[in-house]
């Protein structure tokens, strides 16, 4: 059963890596069962199978505009009176960019707390470039965190 179980999370890992971000979190959460796993874990894997199966004719689709992020929705944060009036050291030789401007986009959560039994947080990065993602994972925070603001920090 243990081998069956490593096989299948390999299997659901690689659909992973071929950009099926939807099962994500639930392949997270099953991941640190790999040494023990009950007969319920195994049928949650078979369950993800069957959704990946039903679903293989359904895509999620990034819209090619860039995200909007209202100012308003910002807390405005001005470090001036910590690190003074510093800026970017450029080299002086430094040739001159080419081409068109790379944008990249970051998104993070945290889930304080998820788990009931250790109190340990769950971390989501999502990363874009160029309304591309190229980054995603979610995956256990190593510490216990006592705010929602110590798990998001830990999550930069």
């Amino acid at each position: 059963m243990t081998q069956r179980y490593h096989a299948y999370i390999g299997i659901l890992r690689w659909a992973l890596e071929l950009g099926r971000i939807d099962i994500v979190l639930e392949v997270s959460l099953m991941s640190p069962f790999n040494a023990l796993p009950r007969e319920g874990h195994s049928e949650a894997l078979y369950h993800m199978s069957a959704y990946l199966a039903k679903a293989d004719q359904h895509s999620i689709v990034f819209a090619a505009l860039l995200p909007d992020l209202k100012p308003s929705s910002m807390v405005a944060s001005d470090c001036t009176d910590i690190y003074g009036n510093v800026s970017e050291a450029i080299p002086p030789k430094m040739p001159k960019p080419r081409g068109n401007p790379v944008n990249t986009t970051c998104f993070v959560d945290a889930k304080h707390a998820g788990n009931l039994v250790t109190r340990r947080s769950r971390t989501g990065i999502l990363i874009f470039v160029m309304k591309s993602p190229i980054v995603w994972y979610s995956k256990r925070q190593n510490t216990v965190e006592t705010s929602t603001f110590g798990s998001e920090f830990v999550v930069m």
